[in-house]
């Protein structure tokens, strides 16, 4: 009876020094994103470069991003542009309203440009899904929740700082889409650090990669740089076919 009592009580102890270590280490973690990052979300993002999508080709890329939830995504291809928008709940894809799944997506995209503020702003809430390695550097895995149906996994190097994976999940019914993007070549502005070049991935499949010539850190954008904003409800329609385009995404 009392070993059981002994055993029970070293048992409760030793989940508790665990748990402890691992606040302290996605404390730890996260204070170095912070530190290389900067920790407060900045107002308004512009960032221009360009992709190369494996199956349209190579385009112009501009993204804008407006705290906290206003963001395009254009991208101009020989063949016609491509452009993306979310404000709030609602999200357009070539001026169109969004469907569920295609509007998730593209909040997964918005979230992507704000990752390293994302991941501070819920650090209490945030998962530590242990440790591992990428191209041979010790990294860190930490998980939060975007939204009821959108959640991201960030692989984070332990010595730099820096954020070299990135996934998003999305659960839509009994269907998961897992969009990743792997970063690369890391540079400074404003005392901000940031990837310019990303490696895009879809479900698995290699879909394109981008270069980031410039980033800007603005004080505003106006939200007219938004558009459109003809507030269209969806009514999906019985056939409608929500996972047709999703490889597409950037």
């Amino acid at each position: 009876m009392i070993k059981s009592f002994f055993t029970g009580l070293l048992t409760v102890l030793s989940l508790l020094l665990t748990t402890n270590a691992r606040a302290d280490d996605v404390t730890a973690i996260l204070d170095k994103v912070a530190a290389v990052y900067g920790s407060q979300m900045p107002v308004a993002i512009r960032i221009t470069g360009s992709t190369i999508s494996f199956s349209r080709g190579e385009g112009a890329l501009v993204r804008l991003f407006k705290s906290p939830d206003r963001f395009r995504n254009e991208i101009t291809y020989a063949s016609g542009p491509e452009v993306r928008t979310m404000v709030g709940p609602m999200a357009w894809n070539q001026n169109k309203p969004a469907n569920p799944a295609l509007r998730g997506a593209i909040a997964l995209q918005a979230a992507r440009i704000a990752l390293p503020w994302n991941v501070l702003a819920l650090r209490t809430s945030v998962n530590d899904m242990g440790r591992s390695e990428v191209d041979g550097k010790p990294v860190q895995t930490l998980e939060f929740t975007l939204e009821p149906a959108l959640k991201m996994l960030l692989q984070i190097e332990t010595d730099s700082g820096h954020i070299v994976t990135s996934r998003g999940i999305m659960i839509a019914g009994e269907r998961t889409m897992e969009f990743s993007t792997r970063y690369s070549d890391f540079r400074s502005v404003a005392g901000r650090t940031y990837a310019t070049h990303e490696e895009q991935y879809a479900m698995g499949q290699h879909i394109g990669h981008s270069r980031i010539q410039n980033i800007e850190f603005l004080d505003a954008l106006p939200d007219s740089a938004f558009a459109p904003w003809t507030m269209v409800r969806y009514e999906p329609a019985a056939n409608d076919p929500l996972w047709g385009s999703m490889l597409a995404l950037r």
